[in-house]
Parts: C-alpha cells; structure tokens; sequence
C-alpha cells in the first residue's frame, strides 16, 4: 500500500510510482523512501482536510404571494463545508442571528411581513448573500369612514367615491344603486379609482349608493357604508334639493 492516496473512495497511485517501483527505492534508498512517504503523506492530507467556501444551490423564487395568516416558509439551499451559519434579513434590515437552520419560518403572516428577504451564508472559508425573495401578502380590509352624503345639480355630473379600502391585490368593486347592480352604459361609468361618473344627471338618479368589494386571491368581499345622492332642482330655493317622490318638493 506504500505511494497510494485514496481519493474518492478508490486508491490512486502517485504519479511516477507503482508498487514495484517503490519497492526497489526502499531496498536501495531508505532515507530517501522516508522523505518520499512523509511528502505522500502530506499531500494527501492537504488533499482530504481543503475546504470549500459556501455556494448556492438551486435557483430562488424572485416573487411570491401569500395569504394574510397563512404560515410562510422561506429556503436557503447552499452547499460548502461544513459546518454552515444561515442568518436572514427583511429589506436589508437582520431578522435573525447566525443559525444552522437554513429555513425561516414565519407562522402567521402579517402585513408587515411583506417585503424583500435574503438569507446569507456562511462557514469557516467565506459568506455569500443569496437573491432576494420578494414577499407580498394578500389580504382584504375594511371600508373605513360613514355614511356620503352628496349633492349634484340636474344636467350636470356627479362623481360619488367609495370610502377607502386597504387590499392587495386591489379589490375588485361593483356599485348598486338602491340594492340593484349597477350596469356601466354611456351615461354611467366607473373609473380607474372605483369612482362612479354619473353624467348629464336627473332626478332618477338621486337615491342610496354603496359599493361591493372582492379580493379574489383571498375571496373575501365586503360591503361600503352608503353614499346618498340628492339632485337639485331649477325652482327650487338655491339653499334647499329637491328629492324624487311623487311630486318634488323641497327638503
């Protein structure tokens, strides 16, 4: 077994030598044999004990979504010697401290959880910083604010705007005008901001608005506190509206 350096699992000759010739050198030259196998020796040594730096494995998600109070599970693969320290950041700011864990687990998410994640890595030769991961968390809100109350001259547009609304993804809003849908035509129309356009205004149209909102990646939906619309009318005093009944009169 003299000269041989088992790498991989399987022997290998040192260049030059072969088992008979290393006997030959060993009769004729002993104290040069000596040096030869301390310097085999060596360089096996060098050849199991080099370590390497860590390295990623895989590619990461650049992006994904979750639900508000769902579990999160983010992964570092990386590979190097070990033994491998993990710590995680949140848009740049450290979120943990040096760990063998290569997960990071988030048990119920939150709002505040969303944004831009990167774990580094490191071992006794170096670190290395993985891609960010962005994380966005659906949820749906609530309408905040109460009860419009709003005013629009006969002829003239109206614009009624629904109370704010937190969700993300954006919501997606349907306006109902005394409890029936409200189908967009050329007199009406919803704009980019969930505003409803009313043009060219009538008497018809004065009554109770609100506004049904669904996050489709939550499927929750929510309903609007009301918007009153109320028309005035030429005729009457320029203090007073005027409201749709079986005759108008001021109110």
């Amino acid at each position: 077994m003299l000269g041989f350096c088992r790498i991989g699992g399987s022997p290998e000759v040192a260049e030059g030598f072969s088992p008979g010739s290393v006997g030959m050198i060993l009769r004729s030259r002993p104290a040069s044999v000596l040096l030869l196998l301390l310097l085999l020796g060596w360089s096996c040594h060098m050849l199991h004990g080099q370590e390497v730096a860590p390295y990623m494995r895989g590619v990461s998600r650049a992006k994904q979504v979750a639900l508000e109070g769902n579990r999160l599970v983010l992964t570092c693969l990386a590979g190097g010697s070990w033994p491998l320290q993990y710590r995680w950041s949140l848009n740049s700011s450290n979120i943990t401290d040096w760990t063998p864990q290569y997960r990071l687990f988030v048990p119920s998410l939150q709002r505040t959880d969303a944004g831009l994640y990167q774990c580094t890595v490191r071992n006794r030769m170096g670190a290395i910083i993985h891609d960010r991961t962005e994380v966005q968390v659906a949820f749906m809100g609530r309408f905040s604010g109460e009860e419009q109350r709003t005013t629009a001259s006969q002829g003239q547009a109206a614009v009624l705007s629904p109370p704010p609304l937190a969700s993300f993804p954006q919501a997606l809003v349907t306006w109902y005008k005394d409890g029936h849908k409200i189908i967009p035509n050329a007199r009406i129309a919803i704009a980019l901001e969930n505003q409803l356009v009313v043009l060219a205004t009538t008497t018809a149209d004065a009554g109770r608005y609100h506004v049904e909102a669904i996050n489709e990646m939550t499927g929750d939906n929510v309903t609007s506190p009301a918007v009153y619309l109320s028309i005035s009318v030429a005729g009457c005093s320029w203090r007073c509206t005027c409201k749709l009944t079986d005759s108008l009169r001021p109110i």
